[in-house]
């Protein structure tokens, strides 16, 4: 039986793509961090800091929202709160994200945005302190190392040490990728992305354990000099169902973002990513670095 798809030995063309976003996405953060800018868009949940959602008097036009938003900073100056973040979530909704204030200062600066922009409805007003920004981006970082090493103890003790590697290889390109996107797009990176990435990565492995597991079959008592043959034989078997369950969970999560509103859009946008890179990963990553490793340990 003949694979029909050479997944393996394009694996220099896969590469190729990875490598492309990944140093679009990386060079973005270095060019960031010499113009002393951040290097991601770290929500409030990591750096600290207030945010402010603010419903208008009046719907806004695309004329009319840069108007208001050159309004909001001119009140923000005089609190040197310039260089805020503000966006628009809808034609009447605006968010304001600035760094961490002094209990006083936030009815300042909501009095001086009134005196701008006339009267508003405050719906939502929240704060995070800088100690616990700090607090919650070391425990975001040993939750992922945590979960990664979980993951690759548990695939070396189902099948062996060259299946985790190279699982884990793959888990780490979807890290890379997942974050130059985050970079290139400038999407916020929150408690809400740590979940989202979790997610992830668990989407990911089950998706390569069960490509992983066709693969064993099949070389478990072949030689070294087969390996790549039956790997792509076995992606080809596998193919069909690793992508209708990839579409039809885009699909979800697609609905989602188009319909479910401006709370858990990010977080949507990010899983979408994640899938379409999960896929890509298992089937064009981690099987391709399975075979070399297999040729050079075999069972």
């Amino acid at each position: 039986m003949k694979s029909s798809f050479k997944f393996v030995e394009k694996k220099n063309f896969w590469l190729t793509i990875s490598m492309s976003i990944i140093l679009i996405g990386l060079s973005l953060m270095v060019m960031r961090f010499f113009q002393n800018q951040p290097v991601l868009n770290y929500g409030i949940d990591f750096l600290g800091g207030n945010t402010f959602h603010l419903k208008l008097n009046e719907t806004a036009s695309i004329d009319t929202k840069t108007t208001t938003i050159a309004a909001i900073r001119t009140a923000l100056t005089e609190f040197n709160l310039e260089n805020s973040q503000i966006q628009f979530v809808n034609q009447d909704e605006v968010y304001i994200k600035t760094i961490a204030l002094e209990k006083n200062q936030t009815s300042q600066i909501l009095n001086s945005i009134r005196n701008t922009l006339g009267n508003f409805e405050e719906l939502e007003r929240d704060f995070i302190g800088p100690s616990i920004g700090k607090s919650l981006q070391k425990q975001a970082l040993l939750i992922i190392i945590f979960v990664s090493a979980a993951l690759l103890l548990y695939i070396t003790l189902r099948f062996q040490l060259s299946f985790g590697l190279a699982a884990i290889i793959a888990l780490l390109h979807d890290g890379l990728i997942i974050f130059s996107a985050t970079s290139i797009f400038k999407l916020e990176v929150n408690i809400a992305f740590i979940a989202a990435l979790l997610t992830i990565l668990g989407y990911s492995i089950n998706d390569t354990i069960v490509i992983f597991d066709r693969i064993r079959e099949r070389v478990s008592n072949t030689t070294s000099d087969e390996v790549v043959e039956l790997t792509n034989i076995s992606l080809n078997e596998t193919l069909k169902r690793t992508l209708n369950t990839s579409v039809t969970t885009l699909l979800v999560i697609m609905t989602l973002i188009i319909f479910g509103g401006r709370t858990i859009q990010e977080f949507c946008i990010i899983l979408a990513i994640g899938i379409i890179t999960g896929t890509y990963s298992s089937l064009c990553i981690a099987s391709p670095i399975l075979a070399k490793l297999y040729k050079k340990s075999p069972a």
